[in-house]
């Protein structure tokens, strides 16, 4: 069944992606493009199962041990000392199975807490001055599901913090390595961001513009 909406904004025009290439490197997934957000996402009848989705994370090896994956999240942890000031409490929401950053940020002294659909499955019941989700927005089965849980953890004036590999620009996105992962089933540009902004009540404070951006939780929403 082709997608009559967006699944993110409920759009009801969105169009299919066309490539002048192979299938090899896209696989045989489809991928469809909202004209109002700018999401990019696969349909549902490509998505793994549970079951396959768990064990493909399994395979990862992001421990504390890799040193190049620690300096990645030292530099995150430095982007958000910067631009989230007086922050204590952090929850990092889709920490992994093996969840460095975490670690790290108990190392910086925070009080950080832990939330994983598969691997720290229990939903926290309290609330934080920062979420941090990294590497995880491109897995979201149901975008407006998880940001309006999202929204309801974070303290009021606190933050998002969101990695994730931007899509932009689009004309390079049939060559791009982040959808070679099955995984992978949503994808957003910086006018996404800016639309999510908007309609779940955040102001974008930073953004490095390709792959992590902050925002400030406001007052108000448009949901």
């Amino acid at each position: 069944m082709i997608p009559t909406k967006c699944i993110l904004c409920d759009n009801s025009s969105v169009l299919p992606l066309t490539f002048t290439k192979t299938y090899k490197k896209l696989g045989k997934r489809s991928y469809f493009r909202c004209p109002e957000c700018d999401l990019i996402f696969v349909p549902e009848r490509f998505h793994l199962s549970p079951d396959d989705e768990e064990a493909r994370y399994l395979l990862h090896h992001n421990t504390i041990s890799n040193q190049g994956y620690v300096q990645m999240f030292r530099e995150i942890i430095s982007l958000v000392r910067q631009h989230c000031p007086g922050i204590t409490s952090i929850l990092d929401y889709g920490c992994g199975n093996e969840p460095v950053l975490a670690e790290l940020l108990k190392r910086e002294e925070y009080d950080c807490d832990r939330y994983d659909l598969y691997f720290h499955p229990e939903f926290p019941d309290g609330s934080y001055d920062l979420v941090i989700s990294t590497e995880v927005f491109e897995h979201f089965r149901d975008i407006r599901y998880e940001m309006n849980r999202i929204r309801s953890l974070i303290n009021p004036g606190g933050f998002l913090a969101v990695m994730t590999s931007f899509h932009d620009p689009i004309d390079l996105f049939e060559d791009w390595w982040y959808h070679s992962d099955p995984t992978h089933i949503c994808f957003f540009s910086l006018r996404t961001f800016d639309w999510i902004s908007k309609q779940f009540g955040f102001e974008v404070i930073y953004t490095n513009r390709k792959n992590f951006i902050i925002f400030k939780k406001c007052n108000t929403t448009n949901i």
